[in-house]
């Protein structure tokens, strides 16, 4: 195996062990929360803790870079998960004050996490790999959910509460799991730099990575991603927490809670192999397409299925009246869409950017970590007290125009600099056209093309 395919496998074995605990982590807070019920903390905290996480995490991808290219990748992606080992074992025994200092401190380390992430993707994806590549990264990442969450399963049987023995059993394992995988990135190997890069990984001062990041924020191509981006947040926030918990609110047991992020990460694992495939069959245009009518389709069986206040009831369970009868079969295929639907627009997303911005990959994928960090606070913060048709109104809407958005990206790539994703056009090597294309990258949203 060479250099850079045994970097993309270890970083996707280090992110799959990392996040095997903060996936089941999250996916339960708000259930284990409402279960708890001590120290003033509810439901709503979990909902919060989450808001603090990502809205950190978005500010903190604006930093990242300086700090990514200032320690190396492989010394960032250590140091960043440190918070979330932290975070994990705060939830031994939750109290207020600790959730939110180790939400902050998750959020502060994972923009440098992601960064980092990135940063290794881009650097080992030469040529026309940067498809596969983000598609086995992809894939190995989204394991996370089928691990944690199986442990999750056979931890909580047909338990109808989460006791507290059963929780302090569930974090120290999850705990373990994100030692093992900060260990595992002690084995990533140096890459060598390619032609053209020296510019971007010798700033002249730490602060450089956050011009080019504000440069490319403003860039007309970085411009029509923003739909894409926004809803990747939206969708984060209710695949990763708000459907567990309108399936924690409807049906007794809490494994169906572990069940269903199962089924979610299935969908996550098999969009990588799917979308990555179909990519070089019918292009990005038309993955993007079927993601969408995926999405949309998940959408609305869970407002055929689930009653409106699924989402928001503080009762023990909800008492609304769904459009069809809750079924548990049914809620797990949505699962499994939902999955699907997440995966296909984050590999579309990454494999993009790291084409785009192959010479300056970092600001780059903080920028697209920043919108979506935001876009899933605010979800956090409305999704206890908003309905749920109204959540998945906003979310179509969202899923749509980041797709008509990207379209348009991919049409005008192709027309300007014979940008192509089928594979025997994607070569896009030093041509007069490839200068000229990123030359365009930089002129603001405002700027008419001359």
């Amino acid at each position: 195996m060479n250099v850079n395919l045994w970097n993309i496998n270890i970083l996707g074995i280090g992110f799959m062990l990392v996040f095997s605990a903060f996936t089941a982590a999250s996916f339960m807070e708000s259930i284990v929360f409402k279960d708890y019920g001590k120290h003033g903390i509810t439901i709503e905290t979990g909902f919060h803790s989450l808001a603090v996480i990502y809205g950190v995490l978005g500010v903190s991808n604006w930093f990242a870079p300086a700090i990514v290219n200032k320690l190396g990748s492989r010394l960032s992606l250590i140091l960043s998960v440190l918070p979330n080992i932290g975070f994990i074992f705060s939830m031994y025994e939750p109290y207020q004050w600790s959730i939110f200092l180790c939400s902050t401190l998750l959020g502060l380390g994972g923009g440098v996490l992601w960064t980092a992430n990135g940063e290794v993707i881009a650097r080992n994806s030469p040529g026309d790999t940067k498809p596969r590549n983000t598609g086995i990264f992809w894939s190995w990442f989204n394991m996370s959910a089928l691990v944690g969450n199986t442990f999750l399963y056979f931890q909580l049987g047909n338990a109808e509460t989460i006791s507290d023995s059963n929780r302090h059993t569930i974090y120290l394992v999850l705990g373990g799991f994100s030692v093992t995988g900060l260990l595992s990135f002690i084995l990533l190997k140096n890459t060598p730099t390619p032609i053209g890069d020296g510019d971007f990984t010798e700033e002249p001062s730490p602060w450089q990575p956050i011009k080019d990041g504000m440069r490319f924020a403003v860039s007309s191509n970085m411009g029509l991603l923003y739909g894409a981006f926004i809803f990747t947040g939206l969708s984060l926030n209710f695949w990763s927490s708000v459907y567990i918990v309108i399936i924690g609110n409807v049906f007794p047991k809490r494994n169906y809670l572990a069940l269903a992020g199962i089924l979610i990460g299935l969908g996550q694992v098999s969009s990588g192999f799917i979308w990555s495939v179909l990519t070089y069959k019918i292009g990005r245009r038309g993955v993007l397409l079927c993601t969408t009518v995926v999405c949309c389709t998940a959408f609305t069986l869970v407002y055929l299925a689930f009653p409106s206040d699924a989402a928001t009831t503080q009762e023990a369970r909800a008492q609304g009246v769904p459009i069809i009868a809750s079924n548990i079969y049914l809620s797990l295929f949505v699962a499994l869409l939902l999955g699907l639907g997440d995966g296909g627009f984050n590999v579309t997303i990454y494999a993009t950017l790291g084409q785009l911005w192959e010479d300056a990959p970092a600001p780059a994928f903080a920028v697209f970590k920043f919108v979506q960090g935001i876009l899933a606070t605010a979800a956090f913060l409305y999704c206890g007290d908003l309905l749920l048709p109204y959540q998945l109104l906003i979310l179509g809407l969202a899923c749509v125009i980041g797709c008509i958005f990207f379209l348009i990206l991919d049409y005008k790539c192709a027309l300007q600099s014979e940008y192509e994703v089928l594979p025997d056009s994607a070569q896009r090597a030093n041509s007069a056209n490839n200068k000229q294309f990123y030359e365009e990258l930089e002129q603001p949203l405002m700027q008419t093309d001359p």
